[in-house]
C-alpha cells in the first residue's frame, strides 16, 4: 500500500483571491492499493462528513490518474486518515485530490511527470490556490492558463501561521454565492496593489507590511456575514502581535501570520474572541509546510498532530 502525507492549505490570503495559497503543518494521510472493487475508508477528524464511495475526492483523483496512464479499469482500496477539519477553509478537499493523485501515480510506476501532475490536480480542483501548495509545499502563487498552470513557489522564513477554526461549516457553494457578479473598479485596484505588496513582503521578509498587504475588498466583506466575529478575530490577532490576518479560503477559519515568540498568545486571543461570541473554536500555531505531498516509507509512524492552543 502506498501512503502519501498531504498538508492543509490556506488560500486567498487577503487580496490574493484564487491565486495565492500556503501549505500548513496540519495534514492528512491517503493510502492506496489495488483492489478488485472500489473500497474507501475514512478515519479521524470529520470522518462522518467525508464521502465513502467513488465520489471521494482522493478516489476520483486516483481514478483520473489511472485513466491518464491507460488503466481505465483499475480499482483501489483507499484509506484516509484525517487531521484537517473539513468544510472549514483549510483545503481538505484539495489535499485529498492531491493525495489520491500522488498515491496513484506512485502505485502505477510514477509515469506522470511532476509538471503534468501539478496541472492535473489544479484542473481537478478548479484553481491552483489550494491544490498547488498542497502538492508543492511552501507558498505558491499560481494561475491557470490555456497552456497549463503557471506558478512561483516561495519559502517564507521565520513565520508561524496561526489558525482559529470555529465549530461551524461554511459551504463553498454558499461562500461563492455571497460574491457579487461585479465589483467597483476602485476595489479591484485596491486588491491589485495589496496583492503585489503581500507577495513582496513575503518574498523579502518585510513582514511589517503584512497588516496592510492582507487587506481585501473582493471577498471578505461579502462573506463576513457568514462568519460571526470575523473582524473582531482579525483585530484581536493584530492587537496581540500578528503581522496580519485574514479569512482562510472561504472560511470560517481565520489565519494570522505571526512571529514565533507571539504565536501562542495570538492563538489564545483569536480563540477567546470567538468564544466571547458564543462560538466554540480551536486554534493552532502552525509551521509553514515546505515539503508538500510526500510518499511515506512503509511502516513509518504517522506524523504527530499539532496540539490546539486554548
Amino acid at each position: 500500500m502506498i501512503s502519501v502525507r498531504v498538508p492543509a492549505t490556506s488560500a486567498n490570503l487577503g487580496p490574493g483571491y484564487d491565486a495565492v495559497g500556503l501549505a500548513l503543518s496540519l495534514s492528512m494521510r491517503i493510502s492506496l492499493e489495488r483492489a478488485p472493487q472500489p473500497l474507501v475508508e475514512v478515519h479521524g477528524v470529520g470522518a462522518d462528513l467525508v464521502p465513502r464511495g467513488t465520489d471521494h475526492p482522493a478516489y476520483r483523483a486516483a481514478r483520473f490518474v489511472a485513466r491518464e496512464l491507460g488503466e481505465s479499469d483499475a480499482h483501489f482500496h483507499l484509506v484516509q486518515e484525517n487531521d484537517i477539519p473539513p468544510a472549514r477553509g483549510l483545503g481538505g478537499s484539495a489535499a485529498a485530490l492531491v493525495g489520491g493523485a500522488v498515491a496513484a501515480n506512485d502505485l502505477l510506476g510514477r509515469a506522470m511527470a511532476p509538471p503534468d501532475l501539478l496541472n492535473l490536480v489544479c484542473d481537478l480542483d478548479g484553481h491552483p490556490d489550494n491544490a498547488a501548495p498542497a502538492l508543492l509545499g511552501g507558498l505558491v502563487i499560481g494561475t491557470l492558463t490555456p497552456e497549463g498552470i503557471r506558478s512561483v513557489r516561495l519559502e517564507p522564513k521565520g513565520l508561524k501561521a496561526v489558525v482559529a477554526v470555529p465549530d461551524f461549516e461554511v459551504s463553498t457553494a454558499a461562500a461563492r454565492y455571497a460574491l457579487p457578479d461585479s465589483v467597483p473598479h476602485r476595489d479591484a485596484a485596491f486588491n491589485v496593489g495589496r496583492a503585489g505588496l503581500l507577495l513582496g513582503a513575503l518574498a523579502t521578509g518585510e513582514y511589517g507590511l503584512l497588516r496592510v498587504a492582507m487587506q481585501d475588498k473582493l471577498h471578505q466583506p461579502y462573506r463576513s456575514h457568514l462568519i460571526p466575529g470575523l473582524e473582531d478575530v482579525i483585530e484581536a490577532a493584530c492587537r496581540n502581535g500578528a503581522y496580519g490576518s485574514c479569512l482562510s479560503g472561504s472560511g470560517p477559519t481565520v489565519l494570522a501570520f505571526a512571529p514565533e515568540e507571539h504565536a501562542d498568545r495570538i492563538a489564545r486571543a483569536m480563540h477567546a474572541t470567538f468564544e466571547e461570541r458564543g462560538i466554540e473554536a480551536q486554534a493552532w500555531a502552525l509551521d509553514v509546510d515546505l515539503a508538500g505531498a510526500r510518499v511515506e516509507p512503509p511502516g513509518e509512524v504517522a506524523a504527530p498532530s499539532p496540539v490546539a492552543v486554548t
